[in-house]
């Protein structure tokens, strides 16, 4: 129960220190490395470890790879091309989880436009270090107006934490994402980062998000968990 609560108010914004006084990272920034390393991309998107029946994944969105990929990738996979994709701790980098297989891999789903299903999801290594947290999934459906957070790593301003930002669920577009009411602001880099209910339950990952100057309002549209359902039941059973 002490486990459980630390990690909600961490997940909330709270100054919390537990299991030893040590802080407990619930995001990361995604460190991409490529055999030719002149496609290096040091924050890719933000990150987050999910557990799915008894296997823990590694999660970010998969636009991500629009700017994390090299010349010869056309579609949804790395072949011989990625040296290492990294989930760090952007503050002290006493955090580094290596990424596993890519379990979503899909060389025929090209890389032109926007992704219908935004999950970019590896295999987390059997060792994880300590002090992270490992997200689960919402089981109940979400009720509109309710409160969601999520958070991530912006490239702008260059800070050390995440940012922990607070919505209202405005209910489901047509092509089944998340609508959310969420402060104005930018929030490039954040793409990949965990969105999740008061309980710290996953909903979403953070996917399109921006500001509509005709009608001067956010657009904040995360993707549902509706596709890493069904990703891993399919590998789970």
């Amino acid at each position: 129960m002490k486990r459980a609560l630390v990690f909600l108010c961490i997940l909330l914004g709270f100054s919390v220190l537990g299991w030893g006084q040590q802080k407990i990272d619930s995001v990361f920034v995604c460190d991409v490395r490529f055999t030719e390393t002149r496609f290096n991309n040091p924050h890719a998107g933000s990150g987050f470890l999910l557990r799915y029946a008894d296997t823990v994944y590694l999660c970010t969105a998969k636009h991500v790879l629009f700017f994390a990929k090299t010349d010869r990738m056309k579609g949804i996979g790395f072949g011989e091309e990625l040296e290492a994709w990294r989930f760090v701790n952007r503050g002290s980098k006493r955090v580094v989880i290596r990424a596993g297989k890519l379990v979503n891999e899909d060389p025929n789903e090209k890389l032109d436009g926007m992704p219908i299903h935004d999950w970019l999801i590896f295999k987390a290594p059997d060792s994880l270090p300590k002090h992270v947290a490992v997200f689960e999934l919402r089981k109940s459906p979400l009720k509109s107006g309710e409160t969601l957070y999520f958070t991530g790593f912006p490239y702008t301003p260059i800070e050390m934490e995440p940012i922990r930002v607070r919505g209202s669920f405005l209910g489901f577009t047509k092509a089944g994402n998340l609508k959310l009411d969420v402060p104005k602001a930018k929030y490039n880099g954040c793409s990949g980062g965990p969105v999740f209910d008061v309980q710290g339950r996953l909903v979403g990952i953070v996917s399109m998000g921006y500001f509509n100057a005709e009608t001067e309002a956010m657009v904040f549209e995360p993707a549902s968990t509706d596709y890493v359902k069904k990703v891993l039941a399919a590998i789970e059973n």
